[in-house]
């Protein structure tokens, strides 16, 4: 998947997959690496790379990541034969 933009406080922030789990994301001022993980009760976090704990802004920044992936993935896939 290509980068893509979501809304983040007011504003259009690009992010960029980097695997399945990991995603650049670019934020004026700053880049973060955002990591998605799974705990034991299969809740989702939002990490910033090399950091333990989710914050307000990795969670709002990753259900925006979600909800723009849950949109993509349910976009009919285009015939190959065109």
């Amino acid at each position: 998947m290509n980068a893509f933009t979501i809304d983040h406080n007011n504003s259009q922030i690009t992010v960029t997959p980097l695997g399945k789990c990991l995603f650049k994301v670019e934020i004026p001022g700053k880049k973060l690496l955002l990591l998605l993980k799974q705990d034991n009760e299969g809740a989702d976090h939002w990490f910033e790379d090399g950091t333990d704990n989710e914050t307000t802004e990795t969670r709002a920044i990753g259900t925006a990541i979600d909800n723009y992936m849950a949109k993509y993935d349910s976009l009919p896939m285009p015939d190959p034969y065109y």
